[in-house]
């Protein structure tokens, strides 16, 4: 989004390599993962661990590290718990003001309500909403948020 701002603005492309370097150290990424059947898949996780969640319902939050890596912060259970924790989350990262990006995998209600608690308790927040495509609909898997925002 940051991108097509730039190239609206009719920035150069030496502009836009100058500021998206800087731009990305604000940001961040929470995750909520639906399953865990192609972490599995993948080895990153064990089969029995992913059926085990799956059947308790468990959804795993978590956060991009700075350094390229997913780092789960919470195992919640069910999906509401998920989304209060991850609006806690965003609330202990700083968040006042901005943009947030809200990335569902055919969970477009989870996207709605969390889009609804963060209008509520951080009025100053932009929030929009799209659907996950390709690796990251893949990974997140369905019912699975990607929630990128930016650290103002």
């Amino acid at each position: 989004m940051k991108l097509e701002e730039l190239i609206c603005q009719g920035k150069t492309y030496e502009e836009i390599c100058a500021v998206m370097p800087e731009y990305t150290r604000k940001t961040g990424l929470l995750f909520m993962l639906g399953f865990l059947n192609n972490f599995a898949a993948n080895g990153r996780v064990s089969p029995a661990v992913a059926k085990i969640a799956g059947v308790l319902g468990i959804r795993i939050v978590g956060k991009a590290r700075d350094v390229g890596t997913l780092e789960p912060t919470d195992k919640c259970r069910g999906e509401g718990k998920s989304l209060t924790t991850i609006l806690k989350h965003l609330k202990e990262y700083g968040l006042k003001s901005g943009k947030v990006q809200i990335a569902h995998c055919r969970n477009e209600t989870a996207a709605q309500t969390l889009k609804q608690m963060i209008a509520a308790e951080l009025p100053n927040v932009t929030v929009k909403i799209g659907k996950n495509l390709g690796l990251c609909s893949y990974y997140a898997e369905r019912g699975g948020l990607l929630v990128g925002y930016e650290k103002f």
